[in-house]
C-alpha cells in the first residue's frame, strides 16, 4: 500500500513538473519579441555582414531566445536574410529549413508562416526557378487573404511589400492582369497608413506603369498617369528616388508613342548611370547586365530613325562588352542584341547577313524556349511534390491534434491512476522516438541527395571520356607502380593528367582552336602508346597550317578523337606487327572546310569483319556515332557538304594495308 501511494505521489510530482505554466511561458516569449524587435535596430546599424551573422548566431544560444521554438525560429530566419546578402545559398536553405521545423505545429504563428513563404520566394527567384517562386509568394498572399488583420501580426507596409513581390512575380510569367490587381492592392494598403512609405509607393507606381506598358493591348494612358505619380512622388521625397527607375518607365514610354527622341534622351540618361555605378566599382552582375541592355536599347532606336552610324556605335559597344563580360548575359539578353543585328543590317541593305543572322536567332530562340518549356515542366512537378508533402503534414497534424485532444481529455486521470501514469510515459516515449525517427529520415534523405549530387557531378564528368579507357589507364598505372618503373608511372601520369584537363576544357565549348584540339589529341595518342607498350607509332602533319592559323581557325571539339581511337582499336591492336597511325590535317581550298585523314597500317575494313566475333564481345562505343550525327547537323546549319568516308586501303593505289578514314570538319574564323 505504501509502495501504490509512493507511485501515486511521484506520478502527481511528474504530473505537475510536465505541465508548463503558460503564462510564465507567455510573459517570456513577449519579452523575446520586444528584445528581439531591439536587436533587428541594433542590427541594421552593423554595416558588416560577417558581424551581422556573429550577432544573430550569439543570440540563438542566449535566454530567452534559447529555450523558445518560435524565438529561435525568428533569429534563423533573420539569419537566413544575412546569408541572402552575402549569396550563400545553401545557409540560407539550411536557415529556412530550421525555423520551418521550429513552428511545426505552433499555434498563433500566421505571420512567420507568411514570412516564410515569402523567404522561400526569394530563394527560388535566386535559382530563377520563376514558377516556384510565384508559388511561394500566391501561398503568402492568400494567407494574407484569409487572416485576420487583427491578429496577423503584419504592418500595411509589410503586406504591401508582399503584395509587390508577388505581382513582380506575375509579371515575370506574362500575368500582367493579376499583377496588375496586386500592385493596386498594395498601393491601397500602403495608403492605409498616416505615414507615408515613399520608397514602396514609387516601387508599386513603377511595377503598375511597366505592366500596362507589357501587357498585350498596351495601355499608355494608364502607364503615363503612373509615370506622372512617380515623378511627383520623386520630387516630394527625393531620398527615396531612384532616377534610373523613372528614366526607364518614359524612355520606353516615348519609344512607344513615338517620340524617339525623347525615348533617346532617357536611354542615354540610364546609360550615364549605369557606368557610372560600375566605374565606382560595387557594381553587382545586374548592374551589368542593365548597361548592356542600354547599348541594345540606344541601337533600336537609332535604327527605328535610320541613324545608321549612332546605331552602329551602340552596337559595336555591345559586342565589346560580349568579349569581356559575357558572363553576366542570359541567353534572352544575347536574342535581343541579335535581333538588333538583324535589323541593322536589314536597314542598311545587307539582306545576307541579315538572313543569316536571322536564322541564329531564331535557333537561339528555339533552344530558349525549349529550355523553359522544360524548366516549367521540372518547376511544376516540383511543386506538385511540395503540394502532395504539405497536404501528407496537415493530415498527420490533424492526426497529431486528434490525439493530443484525447490525452488531454483524459490528462486528470493519467496522473492520479498507475495505467494512466503508464500510458503518459508511453506517449512520451512514442513522442521522443517518433522525433528521432524523423530527425534520422531527414539526415537520411539528406545525406542521400548529397551522394546523389555527388554522383550526378560524377557522371556528368564522366561523359568526356569514355569509361573503359580511363579504367585501362588507371590499371596501366598501376601496372608501372607495382613494378616500381616511377619515371614511367610519372611520365604516364602526367600524360593523363594532361589530357584529361584538355578534355574536360574542351568539351565546355562550342568551338575550339584547332592548335587545342591537335594537342590534346597528341597527349592521347602518346599516352595510348606508352599504354600498348611502344607497339605503334604516329604522326600529326599539318606542315600546309602556319601557327597563326592553328590558333585562329575554330573546329567542333573532340571530333577526331573517336575515329583515331577506333584506328587504335580495330588498326593497332588487330595487327600483328608494330603499328602505325598517320594523321594528316589539310584545308580545303575554299578555306571553310579542314580536311583530315587518318590511317592506319592494320587489317583493314576486310580483314576486321573476319574479325566479327572477337570484336562484338569488346564493348561498343557511341562516340563515333555521335561524332557523325555532329557533323550531319552542321552540314545541315552551315549547306555545305561534311562528313566521314571509311576506306579500305587496299582498294588504293599501292595496295597498303589499313583503313583510311577521311574527315570534312566545317572551319570557324576568330576574329
Amino acid at each position: 500500500m505504501k509502495q501504490v501511494c509512493l507511485l501515486f505521489g511521484v506520478l502527481l510530482i511528474v504530473g505537475c513538473v510536465s505541465q508548463p505554466d503558460r503564462e510564465h511561458v507567455e510573459k517570456q516569449r513577449q519579452r523575446g519579441l520586444a528584445l528581439l524587435k531591439d536587436a533587428e535596430t541594433e542590427a541594421r546599424l552593423l554595416s558588416d555582414v560577417a558581424k551581422r551573422t556573429a550577432y544573430w548566431q550569439e543570440l540563438l544560444a542566449t535566454q530567452p531566445f534559447s529555450s523558445d521554438s518560435i524565438l529561435l525560429a525568428k533569429i534563423h530566419y533573420q539569419l537566413a536574410g544575412v546569408y541572402y546578402a552575402k549569396n550563400d545559398l545553401d545557409s540560407i536553405k539550411w536557415h529556412m529549413r530550421r525555423a520551418w521545423s521550429l513552428i511545426e505545429r505552433q499555434d498563433g504563428v500566421e505571420d512567420m508562416m507568411v514570412l516564410f513563404n515569402v523567404g522561400e520566394g526569394n530563394i527560388a527567384t535566386h535559382e530563377q526557378l520563376i514558377h516556384q517562386a510565384n508559388y511561394y509568394y500566391d501561398l503568402a498572399v492568400t494567407m494574407i487573404q484569409n487572416a485576420d488583420r487583427q491578429t496577423l501580426g503584419l504592418s500595411n507596409s509589410q503586406q504591401a511589400m508582399i503584395y509587390l513581390a508577388a505581382a513582380q512575380s506575375d509579371a515575370g510569367l506574362h500575368q500582367y492582369e493579376r499583377a496588375i490587381a496586386r500592385n493596386n492592392e498594395a498601393v491601397r494598403r500602403l495608403k492605409a497608413d498616416t505615414a507615408v512609405s515613399a520608397r514602396l509607393l514609387l516601387r508599386a507606381y513603377d511595377q503598375l506603369a511597366s505592366d500596362f506598358l507589357s501587357v498585350s493591348e498596351k495601355q499608355l494612358d494608364s502607364a503615363w498617369v503612373y509615370i506622372q505619380r512617380m515623378e511627383t512622388l520623386a520630387e516630394e521625397y527625393p531620398d527615396a528616388a531612384i532616377p534610373r527607375f523613372l528614366f526607364d518607365r518614359k524612355a520606353l514610354y516615348y519609344g512607344e508613342v513615338g517620340e524617339s527622341d525623347s525615348s533617346i534622351y532617357y536611354h542615354r540618361a540610364i546609360l550615364h548611370i549605369d557606368e557610372a555605378k560600375i566605374a565606382s566599382g560595387g557594381a553587382s552582375p545586374t548592374d551589368y547586365a542593365n548597361l548592356f541592355k542600354d547599348f541594345v536599347n540606344l541601337s533600336d532606336r537609332f535604327i527605328q530613325k535610320r541613324r545608321l552610324d549612332s546605331a552602329s556605335f551602340y552596337l559595336r559597344r555591345g559586342e565589346r562588352f560580349i568579349e569581356e563580360h559575357g558572363d553576366y548575359l542570359s541567353t534572352k539578353e544575347h536574342i535581343l542584341y541579335r535581333e538588333n543585328l538583324v535589323n541593322f543590317f536589314f536597314t542598311s541593305g545587307q539582306y545576307g547577313r541579315a538572313y543569316q543572322e536571322h536564322l541564329n536567332v531564331l535557333e537561339a530562340t528555339r533552344e530558349l524556349n525549349e529550355n523553359k518549356y522544360a524548366q516549367a515542366i521540372a518547376e511544376m512537378s516540383a511543386i506538385y511534390e511540395l503540394q502532395a508533402k504539405e497536404k501528407s503534414i496537415l493530415e498527420l497534424n490533424r492526426q497529431v491534434v486528434i490525439k493530443e485532444g484525447q490525452l488531454a481529455e483524459n490528462r486528470l486521470l493519467l496522473v492520479i491512476t498507475t495505467l494512466s501514469a503508464l500510458l503518459a510515459i508511453a506517449v512520451v516515449v512514442l513522442l521522443y522516438t517518433g522525433r528521432r525517427q524523423r530527425r534520422l529520415r531527414a539526415e537520411a534523405e539528406r545525406a542521400h541527395l548529397q551522394k546523389n549530387a555527388i554522383e550526378l557531378e560524377q557522371r556528368l564528368l564522366r561523359t568526356q571520356m569514355e569509361p573503359h579507357f580511363i579504367f585501362n589507364t588507371l590499371g596501366s598505372l598501376q601496372s608501372y607502380i607495382r613494378l616500381d618503373e616511377k619515371q614511367k608511372a610519372l611520365k604516364y601520369l602526367k600524360q593523363f593528367s594532361r589530357l584529361l584537363r584538355n578534355s574536360l576544357e574542351l568539351s565546355r565549348e562550342s568551338f575550339v582552336p584547332l592548335g587545342d584540339e591537335l594537342e590534346t589529341l597528341r597527349y592521347y595518342l602518346g599516352l595510348q602508346q606508352m599504354r600498348y607498350e611502344e607497339g605503334f607509332d604516329f604522326r600529326i602533319d599539318h606542315h600546309t597550317i602556319d601557327e597563326e592559323e592553328l590558333q585562329g581557325w575554330l573546329i567542333p571539339p573532340m571530333l577526331i578523337q573517336p575515329f583515331v581511337e577506333n584506328a587504335i582499336i580495330h588498326g593497332v591492336d588487330s595487327t600483328e606487327g608494330k603499328g602505325l597511325i598517320d594523321i594528316v590535317v589539310l584545308r580545303e581550298p575554299d578555306e571553310k572546310r579542314l580536311r583530315v585523314t587518318i590511317s592506319d597500317n592494320g587489317p583493314g575494313i576486310d580483314g576486321t569483319a573476319a574479325l566479327e566475333t572477337k570484336i562484338a564481345s569488346k564493348k561498343k562505343s557511341l562516340s563515333t556515332a555521335i561524332s557523325r550525327e555532329r557533323l550531319q547537323i552542321l552540314e545541315m546549319e552551315k549547306g555545305m557538304s561534311f562528313g566521314v568516308s571509311v576506306i579500305d586501303r587496299n582498294t588504293l593505289p599501292g595496295n597498303q594495308r589499313g583503313t583510311l578514314v577521311e574527315l570534312l570538319i566545317p572551319l570557324v574564323y576568330d576574329f
